[in-house]
């Protein structure tokens, strides 16, 4: 195993080198536009600081995604490429941390399982991307191979990142420990706080720090999380009984969507031809999927804004390090083959699932998204060419504010915010989902279309009010 690991080193930063080289032109997508850019902007703008963030860009998280990609411009320069490369690190460990927990786990599946557990949509989506969910999925992986292995600087080292990423990663720091904890009982009646100790100091610099900002930061705010005039307020509001039902529903959605249903039936199908195979890595894994996955779908479930696909990619893994696990159980071995065939096809199959049009999307959950950016630069040249101003064009989520929140190009100039009044020009693409359904159907039937563009299921057209109701 200790020969493979130059070539398993090697083979992570190649395929991260790779993957960048892809990607390194596409603007900021999604989320990542205000994780990312905006929260990077203002620091590189404004300097570092308090280190806090304006109430209406701050979310309650550690912003030290921003202050490192604010960071990596001052060394580097501020535009795209940069933002691309400085997401080398982070996808590296994912890579890395994928291999040595395959290779821990079942070596002999080395090759086809680290492939298997990269295949998540979801993780290829977000690994494409300039967003922070990279470190925390890279921590995560990094913390579990620490926990099997024993290894407590290495896990100092996960939670204290996955602390630095979000809130989000504070709680998995929580379920990391919650986890180590399950896999030491029953402990020693003698030395029972003794061994808590000794179980916890790994997770303690990651967790006095999150205490220790979340303090500071209620010291000059007065509030942790959110507050009565944040823009994700309705995020955390709570669902109600009937709201949490249907909450329920949507992360149940969210775990097969994008192909994830192959791997959840597959892994049951693999599981009933083991014989329902019971070791104790078996139980190991399946406590880590269910403390992972109660830990990220409680709040999903209680408040509707915090149910997005990326939130559960923890558990996506957990339940793929479990399918690699009982896969090879399956005897005879063309069973296992076409079982493991079939669930990579599904998993490959997510990047084409495109919902119709009045079915909102995940669009930063897989690498479907991927001809929007072709089909809005198509717009914004036509625009140009037309001597349209983009002030007068309005559309929503993920597109309203400033080119330059999305390119780095240094362009104040953008689309402005849908309210439904008297805008002469709409930009309308299936990647949005805040248009009412009924006012896509208005575009489609009673307005003019002056530019369009569609790819593998992707539309972008840009409308234009009709000429009667002009005047």
């Amino acid at each position: 195993m200790r020969q493979q690991q130059p070539i398993i080193l090697g083979i992570s930063f190649l395929l991260s080198s790779i993957l960048i080289l892809l990607v390194q032109q596409e603007p900021f997508f999604w989320d990542t536009i205000q994780l990312g850019s905006r929260h990077a902007n203002w620091f590189y703008a404004n300097g570092f600081g308090n280190g806090l963030l304006p109430d209406e860009m701050d979310s309650g998280h550690i912003p030290a995604f921003g202050w490192y990609l604010a960071g990596a411009w001052k060394l580097l320069g501020r535009n795209l490429m940069v933002s691309h490369w400085a997401m080398l690190p982070g996808i590296f460990l994912v890579i890395w941390q994928s291999f040595r927990l395959v290779q821990n786990l079942r070596p002999q599946w080395l090759w086809p399982g680290t492939a298997l557990l990269l295949a998540d949509p979801t993780l290829l989506a977000q690994l494409s991307l300039i967003s922070p969910d990279i470190i925390l999925v890279g921590a995560f992986l990094l913390g579990v191979n620490s926990i099997l292995q024993q290894q407590k600087l290495g896990l100092t080292v996960a939670v204290v990142l996955l602390g630095l990423v979000s809130l989000r990663g504070m709680m998995l720091g929580v379920g990391l420990f919650l986890w180590d904890l399950y896999r030491h009982l029953p402990l020693p009646a003698t030395q029972r706080w003794r061994s808590i100790i000794q179980l916890l100091a790994p997770y303690l610099p990651g967790g006095l720090l999150a205490i220790a900002y979340l303090a500071y930061h209620y010291a000059l705010k007065g509030w942790i999380g959110v507050h009565d005039d944040s823009p994700w307020a309705a995020s955390f509001a709570g669902a109600g009984l009937m709201g949490m039902v249907k909450q329920l529903i949507i992360v149940a959605w969210r775990v097969i969507d994008f192909g994830r249903l192959f791997l959840v039936v597959g892994l049951l199908l693999a599981w009933k031809a083991s014989g329902w195979i019971w070791s104790g890595r078996i139980k190991d894994f399946l406590a880590l999927a269910i403390i992972i996955g109660l830990i990220l779908a409680l709040p999903a479930i209680i408040s509707p804004g915090l149910a997005q696909h990326r939130y559960l990619l923890p558990f996506y893994l957990s339940l793929s390090l479990l399918f690699v696990l009982i896969l090879p159980e399956v005897q005879p071995f063309r069973w296992r083959s076409l079982l493991y065939a079939i669930v990579m096809a599904g998993l490959v199959s997510g990047h084409f699932w495109v919902y119709p049009a009045n079915m909102a999307q995940g669009w930063d959950a897989s690498l479907a998204h991927k001809p929007y950016f072709e089909g809005r630069q198509q717009i914004i040249d036509y625009l140009k060419e037309q001597q349209i101003g983009m002030n007068q064009v309005a559309t929503v989520f993920p597109e309203v504010g400033s080119l330059d929140d999305r390119e780095l190009n240094n362009e104040s100039a953008g689309f402005k915010a849908w309210e439904r009044s008297s805008e002469e020009f709409v930009l309308y693409s299936n990647v949005m989902n805040d248009y009412p359904d009924e006012f896509v159907e208005e575009l489609h039937r009673d307005w003019l279309v002056r530019k369009e563009y569609e790819r593998r299921g992707v539309w972008v057209i840009l409308f234009q009010r009709p000429l009667a109701e002009n005047h």
